[in-house]
């Protein structure tokens, strides 16, 4: 050990690493957070192993291609910090960081992860945005603590039906993938708060109405043509966006959501609102833009907050009279 200890502190001092990082073995030995961030390194010494201290670990930012297997005995490593690097894989010995709750590892190059990377059963953040994953194992329902899930800006065709382990994920970000279909286990999730499926290929939701505790549900850019759920079920919901999809029309259902503040329908088919949309009492957005509306329910009103509206490219609607509108775009 003594030998590896004076291995990294060489290394330390070969990349100008030490103004901020202590070069005494016994400091180094009871360190728990090293930031390497934006260091332009691009390589981490196997000698990092001998750091049995580590809690925080932070590597984002620089050119690294690879991580060395020996990161697996971090032992008490709770975050590690990736983020745009060159990664092109994860090292096998990664499912062996026993205490990792926090794993960043956006913007890589990430095709596959390792089998053992399953092993993670602590992990309550994983973030893996903007890499290249194709696939992900059935496995992953071993992370059934997860809290925050993103798999945004990928190269996923499908999710393994396994959201009925992950009663407390309250963050899921799954959009810019290439799913066609999505898990029906998805309506199992509790605890969903944000669910964000932007820019895929969906046709057909989950069921969606057990998702009482959900605030925000973006599902932009999809080939999605009728709402075939209850969406009054989404009783918390606040930010409902479904711009750029193929509707027809907007349920009535929808004017139950009471606590909606935020509704974006705009680059659809859409030829009418519903005759009850006055009822959106907290209503305080609302963009239908690119539509082919030619006139406002009587009830439109009521939407007494009403504060931004945007309704150009439909035919020819008129700005309302509105006391509360602060903006239109006519």
């Amino acid at each position: 050990m003594e030998k590896s200890m004076e291995d990294f502190i060489r290394w330390l001092k070969s990349n100008s690493l030490c103004s901020n990082i202590p070069t005494d073995k016994e400091q180094l030995k009871n360190l728990s957070i090293l930031d390497l961030s934006k260091k332009k390194i691009r390589e981490l010494p196997s000698s990092i192993e001998f750091l049995e201290n580590l809690q925080i670990l932070k590597l984002s930012g620089n050119r690294l291609k690879s991580l060395p297997k020996t990161i697996g005995n971090l032992k008490k490593l709770k975050n590690l910090q990736c983020e745009n690097n060159l990664l092109e894989e994860l090292p096998s010995t990664i499912g062996d960081l026993s205490s990792l709750l926090v794993l960043n590892i956006n913007g890589n190059k990430i095709k596959q992860l390792p089998e053992e990377f399953y092993n993670l059963k602590k992990l309550t953040r994983l973030t893996i945005a903007a890499n290249s994953l194709e696939y992900l194992s059935p496995k992953l329902a071993n992370l059934s603590k997860l809290l925050y899930l993103s798999l945004d800006t990928n190269c996923l065709k499908e999710l393994p039906d396994v959201f009925d382990t992950m009663n407390s994920l309250y963050y899921l970000d799954i959009s810019y993938n290439e799913f066609n279909v999505l898990p029906e286990s998805i309506g199992d999730i509790e605890e969903l708060e944000t669910l964000l499926l932007e820019g895929n290929e969906i046709e057909n939701l989950p069921s969606l109405e057990s998702h009482d505790m959900l605030m925000r549900l973006n599902l932009n850019d999809n080939n999605i043509s009728e709402l075939n759920f209850d969406i009054s079920s989404l009783e918390d919901l606040q930010i409902l966006t479904l711009d750029n999809n193929n509707l027809k029309f907007i349920p009535d259902t929808i004017c139950k959501l009471k606590n909606l503040n935020h509704l974006s329908i705009s680059a659809n088919q859409l030829q009418a609102l519903p005759e009850c949309m006055g009822e959106l009492e907290n209503l305080l957005e609302l963009d239908i833009e690119e539509n082919n509306i030619s006139n406002f329910p009587q009830s439109f009103k009521n939407l007494k907050k009403l504060k931004n509206l945007y309704i150009d490219n439909n035919k020819k609607l008129k700005r309302p009279n509105l006391e509360s509108l602060e903006f239109c775009d006519i």
